[in-house]
């Protein structure tokens, strides 16, 4: 009996692996002062933060695993990139991404791309 039940356990194991879609998106995110609130742009020794909700195309069926990248920026001359970018929230239908600069950096523009793959 319990080889049965081990085989059966094994057969449903297999069968949920099987029919389970990995799938992709992808898609592009900005923030720049078109944005209602912007403090990126205002310069000071102070930590300023912005956020950017990204929602996807069509939401995963489970909470997929998300890459990003920043591929523009637009800073004021004279004063070093000061940036951090991160995932602070994800969720089967979009993410939160928290962008924060410090040190009397500008940033006029800051953008990227990204990618989540899931079920």
């Amino acid at each position: 009996m319990k080889k049965i039940l081990l085989a059966i356990s094994f057969i449903v194991f297999v069968s949920s692996i099987s029919f389970a879609q990995v799938r992709a998106q992808t898609g592009v995110w900005n923030a720049d002062k078109t944005i209602s609130g912007y403090t990126l742009a205002t310069g000071g020794e102070m930590e300023r933060y912005q956020t950017i909700q990204i929602t996807f195309p069509k939401p995963f069926n489970t909470k997929p695993e998300i890459q990003f990248s920043v591929t523009r920026y637009d800073g004021e001359g004279g004063v070093g990139a000061r940036y951090d970018c991160k995932i602070i929230s994800s969720y089967k239908g979009g993410f939160t991404l928290e962008i924060k600069t410090w040190g009397g950096t500008k940033i006029h523009l800051i953008g990227g791309t990204w990618m989540a793959i899931g079920e």
